[in-house]
């Protein structure tokens, strides 16, 4: 409870949510916001792990996923489709370290109704917030930076106040 507590100050939230790993903090936060049926805007930058889930289990599960140029900026809401219900981003990208727009990428998606999800792992709370510049959940795989590089297996989600209102979200 501590540690979640300090995270979402971090973070600038107004839940955190732990898991037992990174991979599931991503999946787990995707679920919360998607059903069948739905669509899902991915960053094409997005971590191997997370991509191959778009690819595999949303895709059974009936969700549909569009990868999109991590440097397209607000030109996503031309990509912006009436069932998008989330807009995934990592900035900086896992291995090709592009860095997103994301106040556009926000603005973009707030308008069209979909939540923002941003895997914040390379930038952490530290160095960047992302909830300051609109995204709705913001990700960390803590392994890396939060508990040093594999010392331990750790996950965080941290929400922001219309992530938590919103009618499917994060577990209790």
């Amino acid at each position: 409870a501590a540690l979640e507590e300090a995270l979402c100050e971090l973070e600038g939230g107004v839940r955190t949510l732990l898991t037992p790993s990174g991979y599931q903090a991503v999946t787990t936060a995707i679920l919360a916001f998607v059903k069948s049926g739905d669509h899902i805007l991915m960053v094409d930058s997005a971590y191997q792990p997370t991509r191959k889930f778009c690819d595999t289990l949303l895709a059974r599960l009936g969700v549909t996923t569009t990868y999109y140029d991590p440097l397209i900026g607000g030109g996503i809401a031309d990509l912006i489709q009436d069932n998008t219900r989330l807009v995934f981003t990592e900035s900086p990208g896992s291995l090709t370290f592009e860095m997103q727009d994301i106040d556009a990428i926000a603005h973009a998606a707030h308008a069209r109704d979909a939540v923002v999800l941003m895997d914040n792992t390379w930038a952490t709370g530290l160095y960047f917030r992302p909830l300051d510049h609109g995204v709705d959940v913001s990700i960390n795989a803590c392994t890396k930076y939060i508990v040093w590089h594999a010392d331990a297996m750790l996950g965080a989600i941290t929400a922001n106040q219309r992530a938590e209102a919103h009618p499917v979200s994060l577990p209790a």
